[in-house]
């Protein structure tokens, strides 16, 4: 089973998915494949390791590009209800994924969208992305809620841009969590894919009609990241690990 507080699956949601799929193979070199799923191919993408993500058109209309991403719970249904009693919104109720597991997606009372899931096999989650991150408007708010309703610990430390929060799924550390460096972001969940070099990858995004939202900063003992989006504004944070 999915293991309680880590991060399992991603998917972009995208307008476009050829395009989605074509602009991360370019940037970051993944490898794309696909898995029948009856009613279409399910588009997949691949690093260094096993499938981390799914590519998929979004369910709603008027819904943004956007990584979403799968955090693994140990029972959705009670969960999702804790998430709502909390003051968080229900997105998509606690639903059946046959094969798979079972799904819900919600988002924080600030507004970020995270799935909650309870998957069916034993994977130890998506290694190639090397780092979760909460962008709210209130990171010490943010960091009560989610502690509250997924039982995390939680850790307060010092970066260069100021307070940051550590959650912590027992002794593992399994995301980062601070007040937005950006007033106009939307409160988001950043997931860092791990690249073997920023810069270069940076220099891609622009080269393929990408943007950079935060230019690559080096953070001692951590290693060196940027954020930038595609050409469908689906954000993402890139990093390359300190040795």
């Amino acid at each position: 089973m999915s293991q309680h507080g880590v991060f399992a699956w991603f998917e972009l949601v995208t307008t476009d998915v050829p395009a989605g799929v074509a602009f991360w193979s370019e940037v970051a070199g993944l490898k794309s494949s696909s898995m029948d799923m009856g009613s279409a191919p399910y588009q997949m993408l691949a690093g260094a390791g096993a499938p981390f993500a799914g590519v998929v058109p979004p369910a709603m209309p008027n819904t943004p590009s956007m990584w979403l991403a799968y955090w693994g719970v140990d029972d959705v249904d009670a969960r999702t209800a804790r998430v709502k009693a909390a003051g968080g919104t229900v997105h998509v109720p606690p639903t059946d994924l046959p094969g798979t597991g079972r799904f819900s997606i919600v988002a924080d009372p600030q507004g970020a969208v995270v799935a909650l899931f309870r998957g069916t096999d034993d994977s130890a989650g998506a290694t190639d992305i090397a780092w979760m991150e909460l962008w709210a408007k209130d990171g010490p708010a943010a960091v009560a809620f989610y502690a509250s309703v997924l039982d995390l610990k939680t850790q307060k430390t010092q970066m260069p841009a100021g307070e940051y929060h550590l959650l912590l799924a027992g002794e593992k550390q399994v995301a980062g969590a601070m007040t937005s460096p950006n007033d106009k972001a939307p409160p988001m969940w950043l997931p860092y894919l791990a690249v073997s070099d920023v810069d270069e990858a940076m220099t891609r995004v622009r080269n393929h009609g990408g943007a950079v939202h935060l230019e690559p900063m080096a953070v001692p003992g951590i290693g060196k990241f940027g954020v930038v989006a595609d050409r469908q504004h689906a954000v993402l944070g890139l990093l390359t690990p300190g040795r």
